[in-house]
């Protein structure tokens, strides 16, 4: 359905049961230069958080939390989702989280269909924006070990990974992006 107004392409779904049941690991840059303003808004993190926090209410979610339902087998184009902020190289002693990567109070790095979750881990991540630099592979290596798991994420479901970032990505060999 075309609902553009302007007669273009856009494909609008009514309905998301044709979709596959997606378990989505948001990876965030938290790097400095995310503090810069972004269109309008004085502050590109604050801005992500505020999109995430509107987007978030309006997709299916599964309902489940992730200690209820991380082997939920319900079908049906519904999301579980985490988020992942990615900034600094190596962990505290006292994070859970090897990598580094800081995540969400509620749900602990672990994917959730619960919106009241996933709100209070956008809020902590708000409210816990590091500020250092760009390291994506701790990132990536935390959701491959943490939450695309078989335990968190069953075959069923569909892993999407979403790297949200505002430029380079580095690590300590360099370039992350680079060969």
């Amino acid at each position: 359905t075309d609902t553009s107004g302007g007669g273009g392409s856009q494909c609008v779904k009514t309905t998301y049961s044709t979709c596959p049941d997606l378990d989505v690991a948001f990876i965030l840059d938290g790097s400095g230069s995310m503090s810069r303003s972004f269109g309008n808004h004085p502050h590109g993190f604050y801005a992500l958080m505020e999109m995430l926090k509107d987007w978030v209410k309006t997709i299916p979610l599964t309902g489940d939390d992730h200690t209820v339902g991380a082997a939920s087998t319900a079908r049906g184009g519904t999301f579980r989702i985490t988020f992942i902020q990615f900034s600094k190289a190596d962990a505290l002693p006292q994070e859970d989280h090897p990598t580094g990567c800081a995540v969400g109070a509620c749900t602990n790095g672990l994917l959730s269909g619960n919106l009241n979750e996933l709100l209070g881990d956008i809020s902590w991540h708000e409210s816990h924006y590091q500020a250092e630099w760009t390291y994506l592979h701790a990132a990536l290596k935390d959701v491959a070990d943490n939450t695309f798991t078989t335990s968190q994420s069953p075959p069923h479901r569909q892993h999407v990974v979403v790297i949200i970032a505002d430029g380079g990505l580095t690590d300590y060999n360099g370039d992350a992006c680079s060969g």
